[in-house]
């Protein structure tokens, strides 16, 4: 076991995330060929009723709102109820904006937005991750894999592109990171311990290196 296996590994998941991101791009061709995105678009048009009744509840308050401003200035006394026109105007605010936020989110994604989504994930992982991490395993530097462990806990989009393509836990990842790039004799236990752990494949060779596993 060596650096030479190590780069293999990392080099095969760079030909799959590089694979999974042609796919994607093939399909989405696919679909703009058959019109799919405007079929999906019309199939997904916006129905206007919810915010027309928020502007309604909206007009009812501003209303309310005159009517209690001109109540005081008129010379001459009125008594309208505004209560009842409070409660149709929380109705017409309330229920809408529940029904939009409800839509929003039960609303599926379309295979358009699928593949631009799966597209967007490899890319992130093979340009934040793999790319950085096999220069520095080519070049045994230390300090740039301390850097893309950084990266892997001060990144959120990169942390989850790295879960939802299944390369491992991104804490676990960077933590194997620091432990190779840190390590003494004294610290073997806890790189066994961390190896055993381990779903990254290319992460799990590096670190056997260490300890002579594999």
């Amino acid at each position: 076991m060596g650096k030479d296996e190590v780069l293999a590994e990392i080099d095969r998941r760079i030909k799959r995330l590089e694979a999974e991101i042609s796919m994607a791009e093939e399909r989405m061709r696919y679909l703009e060929e058959i019109g799919a995105p405007t079929k999906y678009r019309a199939l997904r048009r916006k129905d206007y009723t919810a915010y027309y009744l928020i502007l309604m509840g909206v007009w009812i308050v501003i209303g309310m709102l005159a009517l209690r401003f001109m109540k005081n200035r008129l010379p001459y006394y009125f008594n309208l109820p505004l209560t009842p026109y409070f409660i149709i105007a929380l109705v017409l605010l309330v229920a809408p904006a529940a029904y939009l936020l409800w839509s929003r989110r039960e609303s599926p994604p379309t295979p358009m937005e699928d593949f631009e989504e799966r597209e967007r994930l490899a890319r992130t992982v093979l340009n934040l991750f793999y790319r950085p991490l096999r220069e520095a395993v080519e070049g045994d530097d230390r300090e740039k894999m301390r850097a893309v462990a950084d990266e892997l806990l001060g990144n959120p989009v990169l942390a989850n592109a790295v879960e939802r393509m299944a390369e491992g836990d991104p804490k676990l990842n960077a933590y194997a990171l620091y432990l190779y790039a840190s390590y003494t004799p004294e610290l073997e236990d806890e790189v066994r311990e961390t190896v055993e752990k381990l779903t990254n494949k290319p992460l799990k060779v590096l670190l056997s290196e260490l300890v002579g596993e594999g």
